[in-house]
């Protein structure tokens, strides 16, 4: 992603570039924002009869942003603000600009909320994390993930639905092979992983090619597990996984080490105590102003900040301990 923040203006502009970059891109546009770029809507000047799609530039302010996560699809909704030189009668009207890689828009902060710490935020987006199909597979469940620097969807599960005395791992397996390939041609992975108790992962290898990751567990559990304990350490230090396991652990065994919940974080970071902030995605959504002046709060003081999906394992604990927490620093 290719970005620059104008902190006087109150002006960001961004070219996404992949797919992933469209979620922080979402992140940073809220409801009364000015969003502009080129798009392509229909229309039709006075004495036409009838009206065709044109390419122009123009901009919305937001009432409303649909992003669907693993689709690579950003809409933000509102009516037209601005409109170019010669085109009349689309002002006022409304408006759905879709948001793409490869086209470059600008986002007006109409807050008042810091946007020193933007910047921070969007070089998550600059992290190069491979895309992992995941084939997490026992004798009983298989389950298929796709695993990027946004977290895992779950693709499909199914049984072995053996019957009692019956071996029928051949045909299952079989038929994760042929999943595997549905997805791998559909999903274009850097990295197929197959996942699950060794013997397990050596037999379905013979259907399947890719990585090995020998585990206690396999189907819907060995995502999680894989999720946990998997293959790649940086996979899990940039999702802010291992910042969130270090937090339990501190949780449990010295709760003075960190803060849970915004009135503590929030203490915490006005004194330059945090170290490292995890902060829920819809936290961000829900209360721009809060969510932001803290994470600008932590850029300056040279903290860590990681944001976690809701629907994440990690994720839903973080929601469960009020949306927000730290590691401090003393």
């Amino acid at each position: 992603m290719k970005y620059d923040v104008d902190v006087r203006r109150r002006v960001i502009k961004i070219l996404p570039e992949r797919e992933e970059d469209l979620y922080f891109v979402y992140l940073l546009i809220d409801r009364g924002d000015v969003v502009r770029g080129w798009t392509v809507r229909e229309y039709k000047p006075d004495g036409v009869k009838e009206g065709e799609r044109v390419k122009m530039y123009l901009a919305v302010k937001v009432e409303a942003v649909e992003y669907h996560k693993f689709r690579g699809s950003l809409r933000v909704r509102g009516p037209v603000v601005e409109v170019q030189t010669g085109v009349e009668g689309v002002k006022g009207k409304r408006h759905t600009f879709d948001v793409v890689p490869g086209r470059e828009i600008e986002i007006e902060k109409t807050g008042d909320h810091p946007l020193d710490g933007v910047a921070e935020v969007l070089n998550m987006a600059k992290v190069t994390l491979p895309r992992i199909l995941l084939i997490s597979i026992d004798d009983e469940e298989a389950a298929f993930a796709y695993i990027t620097a946004l977290g895992a969807e779950i693709l499909h599960v199914f049984h072995n639905m053996r019957k009692e005395g019956e071996n029928l791992l051949e045909e299952f397996v079989a038929k994760v092979g042929k999943y595997a390939e549905e997805f791998r041609q559909r999903y274009r992975p850097d990295i197929i992983v197959l996942a699950g108790p060794g013997m397990i992962v050596d037999y379905a290898s013979r259907y399947v090619q890719g990585e090995k990751s020998p585990q206690s567990s396999g189907g819907l559990a060995g995502v999680y597990e894989f999720m946990r304990q998997g293959l790649y350490e940086k996979l899990k230090d940039e999702m802010g996984i291992e910042s969130y396991q270090r937090l339990l652990h501190k949780l449990a065994t010295n709760r003075d080490a960190v803060a849970i919940g915004p009135e503590e974080v929030g203490a915490a970071a006005s004194i330059g105590r945090v170290e490292t902030l995890l902060i829920l995605d819809t936290y961000i959504k829900e209360s721009p102003e809060d969510a932001w002046r803290l994470i600008s709060q932590v850029y300056k003081t040279k903290g860590r900040i990681f944001i976690l999906r809701e629907e994440t394992e990690a994720g839903a604990g973080l929601k469960a301990m009020g949306n927000i927490a730290a590691l401090l620093r003393w």
